[in-house]
C-alpha cells in the first residue's frame, strides 16, 4: 500500500496483490529450511497435472509478445480479523526479454507499473505518487530483484517470467488432476497443488490454446485462509506490443510526488494497527 505521509511504498500482503502479486512460488526459505530440504520428500505431484502445466508453461514461453486481461478478487484481512473482499481488474503486457507493463483498477485505486530493461516505476494514481529504481536488464532477473528487496511483483507475474512452468512448479508439495470443467463458458483442465503455506488451482485452456483461464490462492496459514482469484482472458500470444507502451509515461504526473520504495527490511507498523485504506 502506498503511503503518501511517509517517504515510502508500503505494501501489504494483500494490496501487494497489485504488485499483487502474487507469485506462488518465490517465497524466501529460512537457514533452517534450506537445511533440512535434503531430508524431505519428493513432490508427490500427478503426472498428468505435471504434464498438462508444463505444456501450459512451453506454451507461454514460446511468446515473445503477449498480453492478456485479469479480472480478480481478493480478500484483506480487518484488524479483527474479518475478511473483506475487493475487486481489481489488470491489463498486462510482455515483451521478452526486458519489457513489462501493467495497469490496475481497483476498489482500492489503480496503479501502473513499467519496467523497461533499465528501471522499473509503479504509480499510484489515487494517491498521486511514484516511484522508481533501477533494475536488472532482464525480466527474470528484475522481477527476482523486486521480491527479493521490495517484497512485491508485478501482477499474475508466475506467467511472465521466461519459464512459467519451473517458477510454478518450484516449491509444490503436491498436485493431482481435478477434472474438465469450464471458465467463462471456456472447457478447461482443473489442476490443483500444494505449498507449505498456501494451496494454489489453475484452469488451463482444452486444446490447442493452452492458456490459463483461472488462478486461485488460498493462503492457509493466515486466520480466515483469504483468497485471491484471478479469471484470466483476451489472450494474445501473437500481439505486436508499441515500444511507446513500456515507455514510462510521466507526462501527467505534474502535481504527482515522486517518493522511494521501502525495502523488506525497513520496520513495517504493527500489523494489528488499523491500515490506512487506499
Amino acid at each position: 500500500m502506498l503511503r503518501k505521509q511517509k517517504p515510502l511504498i508500503v505494501l501489504t500482503v494483500i494490496s501487494a496483490v497489485f504488485l499483487l502479486c502474487l507469485s506462488v512460488s518465490r517465497g524466501i526459505i529460512s537457514a533452517e529450511e534450506a537445511l533440512s530440504i535434503e531430508t524431505e520428500e519428493k513432490p508427490v505431484i500427478g503426472s498428468r497435472a505435471d504434464k498438462l502445466l508444463k505444456a501450459m508453461g512451453n506454451y507461454l514461453k514460446s511468446s515473445e509478445q503477449f498480453s492478456f486481461h485479469a479480472n480478480i478478487t481478493f480478500d484483506d484481512l480487518t484488524p479483527s480479523r474479518q475478511k473483506i473482499q475487493y475487486s481489481s481488474s489488470s491489463d498486462i503486457a510482455v515483451h521478452r526479454p526486458n519489457r513489462v507493463y501493467a495497469e490496475k483498477q481497483s476498489d482500492l485505486g489503480g496503479k501502473r507499473f513499467w519496467y523497461d530493461g533499465k528501471n522499473m516505476t509503479l504509480m499510484d494514481t489515487k494517491l498521486s505518487v511514484y516511484a522508481t529504481e533501477q533494475v536488472p536488464a532482464d525480466i527474470d532477473s528484475a522481477m527476482d530483484h523486486l521480491m527479493e528487496k521490495y517484497g512485491f511483483s508485478p501482477p499474475l507475474v508466475d506467467f511472465v517470467y521466461s519459464d512459467p512452468y519451473h517458477i510454478l512448479i518450484e516449491n509444490v508439495e503436491s498436485g493431482f488432476y481435478v477434472g474438465l470443467h469450464s471458465v467463462s463458458g471456456i472447457r478447461c483442465h482443473h489442476l490443483a497443488f500444494s505449498q507449505k503455506d498456501i494451496d494454489w488451482q489453475i484452469w488451463i485452456e482444452d486444446g490447442k490454446l493452452m492458456v490459463p483461464r483461472k488462478f486461485l490462492i488460498t493462503y492457509k496459514t493466515l486466520p480466515g485462509s483469504p483468497q485471491y482469484s484471478a479469471v484470466l482472458s483476451e489472450w494474445d500470444l501473437e500481439a505486436h506490443l508499441p515500444d511507446a507502451m513500456f515507455d514510462i509515461d510521466l507526462t501527467s504526473t505534474e502535481n504527482f510526488e515522486k517518493i522511494e520504495f521501502m525495502t523488506v527490511s525497513d520496520d513495517i507498523p504493527n500489523k494489528s494497527e488499523p491500515k490506512d485504506k487506499e
